[in-house]
Order: structure tokens, then sequence, then C-alpha cells
């Protein structure tokens, strides 16, 4: 496995296409992410919050050796990012 932060960025579509459903993840849900050969990876919701759309530190590389996963949206409401993150499941 390696380590650092996956980051996925989607639409958020008023039709629930692509993240249009994003913000109904809660903490200690289960994401899965498949790799091109097939392999699964399970990951935790940690973190679900909002940011300025110009704030970009969700993406940073720093995970102090941890496997993330970060998936990021707009909030048609409020022009935010809707942020969630996950930890790779143990």
């Amino acid at each position: 496995m390696k380590y650092g932060n996956l980051c996925i960025a989607g639409h958020n579509y008023i039709d629930n296409r692509f993240f249009g459903r994003l913000d109904e993840l809660q903490k200690n849900d289960l994401i899965e992410i498949y790799d091109l050969s097939g392999k699964m990876v399970e990951y935790v919701v940690e973190n679900k919050y909002e940011t300025k759309s110009s704030d970009m530190s969700c993406t940073s590389q720093n995970t102090n050796g941890e496997s993330i996963v970060t998936l990021l949206t707009c909030n048609n409401v409020s022009n935010n990012r809707l942020v969630v993150v996950a930890k790779v499941k143990s």
C-alpha cells in the first residue's frame, strides 16, 4: 500500500450524478476505491467539512505516513468547497 493523499474532485449535480450525494456521507461510513487491476481498498470517513473554494490545503500530501482519500466538490448553495476525508480501513 502506498502512503499519501489520493484526492478526487467531482461535480455536484442536482440529479445525484458524480458527487451529487457526497454531503450524505457521515463519520465512520465506508468508501470503496478500486484500482485498475480491480483490487478494492476500503476507507473509513474521518471528517467532513466545508471550506472556501480557494482553499486547497485539503490536497496536501503531508499525511504523516498514512494512506487517505480526500473527496471534494462544490456546495451549490454556499459556493464553498465540501471536503470528505477518509483513512484506509485497518
